[in-house]
C-alpha cells in the first residue's frame, strides 16, 4: 500500500511540474524566445530543434540563422580562419584552421568546405576570400579537371555546423583562368551575405538572399591592384591601380573609386602596401624597403568617405623602424605599440 501511495505521488509531482512548465512556456511570446535563442551557442541550439514545432520553425527560418551569426559574432575579433596556402610554404596542405590571436596558437584544424573525393584530383587547389560574421568563403581553381563545365567553384561555409553551398556561377565570363579579384562580407541592413567580383572593367555581385548574380552596370574607373578585398562595416576596400583605395557598398551595391590614400614622404622609396583596420577605422600599412620602416596611417572619418566623397584625411599613428631594409611583409597592427612622435 505504501509503495502504491509513493507511485502516485511521483506522478503527482512530474504532473504538476508539466503543467508549470506548460503554463511558463505558453507566457512566453515568440519574440522573447527568439532573443532567448540567438544567445545559444550552436551546438545546443541544433539540439533544441526537436523540442517542438515552432522552435524547429524558428531555428530552422533563413532569417533566424543570419540574425544568430550577427548577435554571436562578437569574438571575431580575436580568432582568425588560417588556411595552410599550398602556393605559401613547403608542406602546407590547403587545409584550414582557427587560430587564437591572444595567445597564437591553433585552436581546431577544420574540415574543408568540400567533402573527400568530391574533386578527382589532388591536391585541390583552394583560396581564402574572406569570412565575416561566422560564414568564410572559399574558391576552387578546377584548371586540373578537364570535364569541368567553369574553372571556379565559390563556397559559403560556416565552420561552426560544417554546412557549405556552392553558389551559381559568375554571369560575367572568365579571363582565362584568371578569377579577378573577390570580396565577401555581409550586409548588415538586409541581413545578406555577398560576394563582389572585379574582372577588368566589369563587376558582378551574388546575393544569398536573392541566391544570384547581378551585373553592376556602371564601368569602373578604377580597378582593384589586390585579388581581395578588405571587409569592413558593411564595406569591402582595396587598393586601386591609380595610387588610390575603392570601396564597395555591400548594402547598395556600388562602388566608389579614387579615394586618396596618404602622401607618404619618400615617395621614391618601393612600398607594399596593405588595408587594415585599426582602432575602429580604416588604415593603410607601408613597408618601406630603403628605409626598412613600417608606417601605418589612419582614415580620420570613413564615414564621409563611405557616403562616397574621395578626399580622404589620414593621420599617421605608427613609424617603426624594423632593423633592417627591404622589408616585404605587412606587420599586423594590433601587436604594435603607438609610435607616432617615431623619426620619419
Amino acid at each position: 500500500m505504501d509503495e502504491d501511495n509513493k507511485k502516485k505521488r511521483k506522478l503527482n509531482k512530474k504532473k504538476r511540474i508539466a503543467e508549470a512548465w506548460e503554463k511558463l512556456m505558453s507566457s512566453i511570446t515568440d519574440d522573447l524566445w527568439i532573443e532567448i535563442l540567438l544567445r545559444l551557442p550552436i551546438k545546443p541550439l541544433l539540439r533544441f530543434k526537436s523540442v517542438s514545432k515552432s522552435w524547429f520553425s524558428i531555428i530552422s527560418s533563413h532569417r533566424f540563422a543570419k540574425s544568430h551569426l550577427v548577435t554571436n559574432a562578437k569574438d571575431d575579433d580575436e580568432i582568425l580562419i588560417v588556411h595552410h596556402d599550398l602556393a605559401d610554404s613547403e608542406g602546407d596542405d590547403g587545409s584550414f584552421s582557427l587560430f587564437h590571436v591572444d595567445s597564437t596558437r591553433i585552436l581546431k584544424n577544420l574540415k574543408t568546405p568540400y567533402s573527400q573525393g568530391e574533386y578527382p584530383f589532388e591536391p585541390i587547389t583552394s583560396e581564402l576570400i574572406g569570412s565575416d560574421c561566422g560564414i568564410v568563403c572559399v574558391y576552387v581553381n578546377l584548371y586540373k579537371w578537364r570535364a569541368a563545365k567553369k574553372n571556379f567553384d565559390v563556397y559559403l561555409w560556416n565552420p561552426a555546423t560544417k554546412h557549405s553551398m556552392i553558389i551559381p556561377p559568375f554571369i560575367v565570363p572568365d579571363n582565362g583562368w584568371n578569377i579577378g579579384s573577390l570580396g565577401f562580407g555581409f550586409d548588415h541592413i538586409d541581413l545578406d551575405f555577398k560576394v563582389v567580383r572585379v574582372v577588368s572593367s566589369s563587376a558582378e555581385v551574388y546575393s544569398s538572399n536573392r541566391n544570384c548574380w547581378r551585373k553592376i552596370e556602371s564601368k569602373l574607373i578604377d580597378y582593384p591592384v589586390s585579388r581581395s578585398f578588405h571587409v569592413f562595416r558593411g564595406f569591402l576596400f582595396a587598393l586601386g591601380d591609380n595610387d588610390s583605395m575603392m570601396a564597395f557598398n555591400l548594402n547598395k551595391e556600388v562602388f566608389i573609386c579614387g579615394i586618396k590614400l596618404p602622401v607618404i614622404s619618400s615617395p621614391d622609396d618601393e612600398s607594399f602596401v596593405h588595408i587594415n583596420d585599426f582602432k575602429d577605422t580604416i588604415s593603410v600599412t607601408y613597408s618601406l624597403e630603403k628605409e626598412g620602416k613600417i608606417k601605418l596611417w589612419a582614415l580620420d572619418d570613413e564615414t564621409g568617405v563611405c557616403s562616397g566623397g574621395v578626399e580622404a584625411s589620414w593621420t599617421k599613428v605608427l613609424s617603426v623602424d624594423v632593423g633592417f631594409k627591404r622589408v616585404k611583409c605587412a606587420a599586423s597592427s594590433p601587436r604594435l605599440q603607438d609610435s607616432s612622435d617615431s623619426d620619419e
